[in-house]
């Protein structure tokens, strides 16, 4: 199935299509386990320091950072003016279980570092200790006594860099004795270099407890480094110690951050079980930025949101069987939670415009049918601010086998992807290979499901971490699926009761409170004015969302497009951030009317000539003409006016060149005749984000 990679940017550009035989294929083996999610390739070097970013809140915080990597000492006469370790270690405190490693050859100044003479040395290393246990702070990963020997250490020193390295091991074991050590921390890996200090550290019992290198020269070779590090411990008789991978990055340092490059690394990381993982620091004017996923020390860059797909993750990561694990193609990672109930798949790289995911041995708490989210995060460079991801689609899989595959086209090397897999609800009706679209759901009379949509800032309605407990705080976030991001809309008389899809909380305005800025919570329904609604009309399908106990209306505090920015009340203003857009998550059989206090001027139609006499038999009007087709089934093809399901008209052409029908794709609706790509099949449109056959009408 050709699918449509979300074509349109704010300029409504058109990207070019190209059809390609070939395909690359992913598989992800959802029984296969690797070990509990820690986010291992989360760090940065010099990723964050003592106040970039700022808000630490809204962009660190999300990433669920593992590992950062600070100077031991910074400012003058260090080798950087910046980034105090006390201090980073300090902010991370924000982050529970983050951790951060004390580069203590940074005390020195200059680069290459100048040595100071091994007496010199000692009274740093003891000063600092000293600095380190009087802050009280235990978040750090551990002491990293040199970086890169290989380029900044001269034996003209006085001492070779082992000597050296057994010196300062076992100053450090007696003065800091619960500290783990690392190193070597070579600027690349080579084997004969990493055997020959292994051999002296076995030797003189110095050996690190966690073992460091840098990748920076191409992730080709990165997978052929963690297999011969491995062996060498076996032929060595060394027990198998944690890797990190202190510095990492493309070749082209450019490329920093970057989601399509990034996915790559994440992958072998998580495949070859490394413990921890930081982001290069090429570009020096510019520390704090998260290893480049940041665009500025404020705004958000693609990498930041890949990043965040991948801090996401919960559960146990999985194995996925790249195309070639020991080349620069494609890869990502994956993991399963049980307990929250989804797969959650992040990839980018080279590809050849196709992707194939193939999901074998999918968790039995999906059941016999998947809803499957596909996103995109699109790159243009690493100081590009972005708006946040975009779907390509959404649709339900029937499994096989415990097995579903998801075809993309129209895919790149710089974009990152994420395929999210959820359980559908059981209503859909789902082809074997999961094309065809889902049909209306089944009746409920406790009201209907939907995500609600800011129409300024287009992020979702969203309890905070999915909480399900009393009190729990309302924000808005990007558009996930989470049970967090639905809500059930149920009538009574003239008001409305939205409440938390999973927990049957009630939205709810905290105290009872009639003043601007009374925040926005979710606690146990007991049918108060505060957790009651009206709708009121604001135009083009959307709404303005009063209370009716204070009658202020929902609103976005200061008009923030930022991810978590609060949600409160606030007197009506007729600003946009006070209007929302209530999307069904499934085409209701019977559905909860939401009217508004203002009439619409153009109404749906009874005639039954115009749509569907299936649909009107289950008491749905038609749609009035020109509507757009967003589901077909058996019953005929369905609309949306006025956040209710209607039927489009029975008359619509369904001719278009019989070699693209034959694909199975659907014919566009008469009068769609934009031409997005054409090739042998014929031309092709855009419609409900998906391809379809331009009208031969056309």
């Amino acid at each position: 199935m050709k699918s449509l990679a979300y074509f349109f940017t704010y300029a409504l550009t058109v990207v070019p299509f190209v059809l390609v035989n070939a395909v690359s294929q992913l598989t992800v083996d959802c029984n296969a386990k690797i070990r509990r999610a820690t986010h291992c390739a989360s760090g940065a070097h010099y990723g964050l320091i003592e106040n970039v970013p700022k808000d630490y809140k809204s962009l660190v915080a999300p990433l669920n950072i593992n590992v950062m990597r600070a100077p031991a000492r910074a400012g003058n006469g260090r080798q950087q003016p910046i980034g105090d370790v006390i201090k980073v270690a300090q902010r991370l405190k924000e982050s529970p279980g983050a951790r951060v490693t004390i580069e203590l050859a940074d005390i020195l100044p200059g680069w290459p570092y100048r040595w100071p003479g091994i007496q010199t040395w000692f009274n740093e290393i003891r000063s600092f200790i000293n600095d380190k246990k009087k802050s009280g702070l235990t978040n750090f990963y551990g002491n990293e006594i040199w970086n890169e020997p290989d380029v900044t250490w001269k034996d003209s020193n006085g001492l070779s860099f082992n000597q050296m390295w057994k010196q300062t091991y076992d100053l450090l074991r007696q003065i800091d004795p619960n500290e783990k050590i690392i190193g070597p921390s070579f600027s690349w890996y080579e084997e004969n270099k990493m055997k020959n200090f292994l051999q002296f550290s076995k030797q003189n019992n110095c050996l690190p407890d966690i073992i460091a290198w840098h990748e920076l020269s191409g992730i080709d070779g990165v997978s052929s480094h963690f297999r011969s590090y491995r062996n060498l411990e076996k032929s060595l008789g060394i027990s198998e110690r944690p890797i990190t991978i202190n510095e990492y990055c493309d070749e082209n340092h450019d490329l920093e951050g970057q989601p399509g490059s990034s996915a790559r690394f994440i992958g072998r990381f998580e495949r070859y079980k490394v413990d921890s993982g930081m982001i290069t620091w090429w570009f020096v004017p510019h520390p704090g930025r998260l290893g480049s996923l940041l665009a500025s020390d404020t705004q958000k860059g693609a990498g930041w949101y890949f990043y965040k797909w991948y801090g996401d993750m919960t559960g146990d990561m999985v194995s996925v069987s790249p195309p070639n694990e020991n080349s620069k193609l494609i890869d990502g990672a994956a993991s399963v939670d049980a307990s929250a109930q989804y797969v959650s798949f992040i990839f980018g790289g080279p590809n050849d415009g196709s992707v194939k995911a193939n999901f074998k041995n999918l968790p039995s708490f999906l059941g016999s049918s998947a809803h499957v989210k596909v996103e995109k995060i699109d790159w243009k460079s690493k100081d590009t601010p972005s708006n946040g991801p975009n779907t390509i689609f959404e649709k339900n899989y029937s499994i096989s086998n415990g097995q579903i595959s998801v075809d993309l086209s129209g895919t790149n090397a710089s974009s990152g992807y994420r395929i999210y897999i959820t359980k559908a609800d059981g209503s859909s009706n789902t082809g074997n290979n999961g094309n065809d679209q889902p049909a209306p759901s089944n009746s409920s009379s406790n009201g209907e499901r939907y995500k609600i949509i800011n129409r300024y800032t287009n992020r979702v309605l969203a309890v905070e971490n999915d909480s399900t407990a009393n009190n729990a705080n309302v924000l808005q976030w990007g558009d996930n699926g989470s049970s967090g991001q639905q809500w059930v809309v149920a009538k009574e008389g003239d008001q409305y009761r939205i409440t938390s899809y999973d927990t049957n909380k009630a939205l709810d305005v905290s105290g009872r409170s009639t003043a601007n800025g009374g925040n926005v919570i979710i606690y146990d329904d007991h049918a108060q004015g505060n957790q009651r609604w009206k709708f009121i009309d604001a135009g083009d399908g959307y709404v303005i969302i009063e209370n009716v106990n204070s009658g202020k209306v929902l609103d976005v505090d200061n008009a923030s497009k930022e991810y978590g920015a609060n949600i409160m009340q606030w007197n009506k203003n007729g600003s946009t951030n006070q209007q929302w857009k209530l999307v069904p998550l499934n085409p209701p059989a019977v559905t909860t009317t939401i009217k508004t206090t203002v009439t619409k001027s153009a109404q749906s139609t009874n005639n039954a000539s115009s749509c569907s006499a299936k649909i009107l038999s289950q008491g749905y009007k038609c749609c009035k003409e020109g509507c757009v087709v967003v589901y077909t089934d058996d019953d005929g093809t369905w609309g949306v006016e006025n956040e209710e399901w209607c039927g489009c008209s029975s008359k619509i052409s369904t001719t278009c060149p019989p070699t693209i029908a034959s694909q199975g794709y659907q014919c566009c609706s008469p009068g769609n005749c934009a031409v997005y790509s054409e090739d042998e099949s014929g031309k092709w449109g855009i419609e409900n984000n998906e391809w379809c056959g331009t009208p031969n009408s056309c």
